[in-house]
């Protein structure tokens, strides 16, 4: 069950951040806008869920850094 809800998991992430990227491409949605940022962040904490789940370590890490970088962007911490 948990292999279940860590895939689904997954693949929202994976969705949410090749969507977001994807509409800023497009011009959709502005490349350094709030909701280009919210897509990424929320994409990057769920494939960090998910690889969690997966016990897939090194890519949580990478997503966890990923969404570290996002979010420092996303309120202005520097």
């Amino acid at each position: 069950m948990l292999e279940v809800l860590g895939n689904f998991i997954a693949w929202y992430g994976t969705i949410t951040v090749l969507g977001a990227y994807g509409l800023s491409m497009f011009s959709v949605i502005p490349f350094q806008g709030s909701m280009f940022y919210i897509l990424n962040l929320s994409g990057a904490i769920a494939l960090f869920i998910g690889n969690i789940f997966k016990r897939d370590f090194h890519w949580s890490v990478f997503f966890l850094i990923w969404a570290i970088i996002t979010g420092l962007l996303y309120f202005n911490i520097f």
